[in-house]
């Protein structure tokens, strides 16, 4: 699913709804965001349950996924950027949530 439609649920608390079942019951800093080959806003976003193994790349199905961050660590950015800036749209926090966690990073 696109990371818009994510920080949709988030926003509205229907994230649970998107968590499948054995993740539904896990806490927020457990559940690892993953795009599907590369984060950008156009990619499709998985969840995963945190493993002391991951690392920033994963391979499933022989497709890669690129780490984002942790659905606890979103839901404190979005509520940071809306914090600071009111009625941001949904594809908008996703770019400035990308750029952020990318700046981070570098």
């Amino acid at each position: 699913m696109k990371l818009d439609k994510i920080i949709k649920a988030v926003r509205t608390n229907t994230i649970n709804e998107l968590l499948s079942g054995d993740l539904s019951n896990t806490d927020y800093e457990n559940i690892i965001l993953y795009a599907e080959f590369t984060v950008s806003t156009d990619a499709d976003y998985k969840f995963f349950r945190s493993r002391n193994d991951m690392s920033g790349l994963l391979k499933e199905e022989q497709i890669w996924f690129e780490r984002l961050c942790s659905l606890n660590q979103l839901c404190f950015l979005i509520d940071h950027f809306l914090s600071q800036y009111g009625r941001k749209t949904d594809d908008i926090l996703a770019i400035d949530i990308i750029d952020h966690l990318d700046n981070q990073n570098n």
